[in-house]
Parts: C-alpha cells; sequence; structure tokens
C-alpha cells in the first residue's frame, strides 16, 4: 500500500467546449489535509464532484490507495459539497435516519456522528429551522456517517461564525489525527494555513501549484503570485 491516500493523472473535464479542468495531476499523502484553493469558478467544485462520482471525468484517471477509482471506494469516501442535501421537514436525527438506512448502519451511529459536531441537543427541531451554520454541521454529520478514510469538505466553513470557524477547525484536525485523510477547498486562506499540511492552487482549471506549507509561509503572497502568474 502506497502513501498516498488519492492520486490523479491529466484528470480533465470539458462541458461542451468549455474546459472546466485542465490535466489536474495532484498527490494528497494519507493521514493529511490537503487545502484546495482557487479563485471563484476556477475548477475547485467541479474536481471534487469527480473524486466523489458526481461528474465523470472528460479524460483522467483518479487512484485511491493506489488502485483506480471504482464505485466500490464511496464506501471509505464521506463528502459535503457545495449545500448539504438535507430534508427540511424532518430533524437532524431523521435526516440522517434517512441515510442511515441506505447505508446500512446503526441508530448509534447516528448519535455518535451528531455528537461529533455539536448537535446531539436538536431534539424535534426541524431542519428548516436550522441556522445555515447548524445545516452546515448536520451536512458534515452526514459526510461521516460511514466513518470515511477520505473526506471531501467543499468550503466546509460556509455560515459558521468566528467561534463555529474554530470549533470546525478543531474538528477536522482531530479526523486527521485519528488517521482520516481530508481535502478541503475555502476560500479563507488563514484557515487554510491553518489547517493545511499541503495545499495546491487551483487557476482556470489547471493546477498551478502544489507543495508543503511551512509555518512561516505567506500563503496571501504565494495564491496572489500563483493566480496572477507572476
Amino acid at each position: 500500500m502506497g502513501e498516498y491516500a488519492l492520486e490523479t493523472y491529466e484528470l480533465s473535464k470539458a462541458f461542451g467546449k468549455q474546459l472546466a479542468v485542465d490535466n489536474v495531476s495532484m498527490r494528497v499523502k494519507k493521514q493529511t489535509i490537503y487545502g484546495l484553493l482557487g479563485p471563484n469558478g476556477a475548477g475547485k467544485s467541479t474536481i471534487l464532484k469527480m473524486l466523489t462520482g458526481l461528474l465523470r471525468p472528460t479524460k483522467g484517471e483518479i487512484m485511491i490507495n493506489g488502485h483506480p477509482w471504482s464505485r466500490k471506494d464511496l464506501k471509505d469516501i464521506g463528502a459535503l459539497i457545495e449545500s448539504p442535501a438535507l430534508y427540511g421537514n424532518l430533524t437532524a436525527y431523521e435526516n440522517l435516519l434517512v441515510y442511515a438506512k441506505l447505508l446500512n448502519l446503526p441508530n448509534s451511529r447516528i448519535e455518535e456522528v451528531l455528537k461529533i459536531v455539536g448537535l446531539e441537543n436538536t431534539g424535534k427541531k426541524k431542519v428548516s429551522q436550522f441556522s445555515l451554520g447548524m445545516k452546515q454541521r448536520l451536512g458534515i454529520a452526514k459526510a461521516l456517517l460511514n466513518s470515511p478514510k477520505l473526506l471531501i469538505l467543499d468550503e466546509p466553513t460556509n455560515g459558521l461564525d468566528p467561534l463555529g470557524i474554530q470549533d470546525l477547525r478543531t474538528l477536522i484536525q482531530s479526523f486527521c489525527e485519528n488517521g482520516m485523510t481530508i481535502i478541503l477547498s475555502s476560500h479563507i486562506l488563514s484557515e487554510v494555513k491553518q489547517l493545511a499540511d499541503y495545499i495546491g492552487i487551483i487557476q482556470n482549471g489547471a493546477l498551478k501549484y502544489e507543495g508543503k506549507i511551512s509555518e512561516n509561509e505567506d500563503l496571501e503572497k504565494l495564491f496572489i503570485d500563483v493566480v496572477s502568474e507572476r
């Protein structure tokens, strides 16, 4: 078994004549946090959707733990991409119960993940009454249901206040410490710097930079230099 949880080789996605992802070859080491950065519309979400099977690549290859990606690998992948798909007329527990039954998981796992994300005391409150931050937490709980080895989070801090962001940071770090590999995209460079071990910077669908973050790295300057191609 190799050192990489995920690798892509010349991964590309075209929508008609528009090339959204252009020959992206990235490597994500096991039990690390990989920050995927880029301006709006750079292609980050499209890459993440291909990694989770929501979109089929136009060309290229995705490798999971050294073997070609297949739908069987989804049992080891958890994902929150864009806004979480939730039932507003159900409680947090009932929302997760739907997915737990689909995954053939015990109800005790629902209680575990609700506690992990701090939603264990929401009781009979309907999700339609949740704040945006609470919905985001529930989306993360849903992604954790299957005890994934690889967790993919697209803008996970959306809708969270500063305290919520701090709590989420601690949560994500704890996942990594417990053996999980995490890929997260974010616009908040300061958060990525505090969380990520490695970063990839996407611009116009292409991977323009990939590397380890050093403690003294000026990530904002690096990001601006890369996306401006200076």
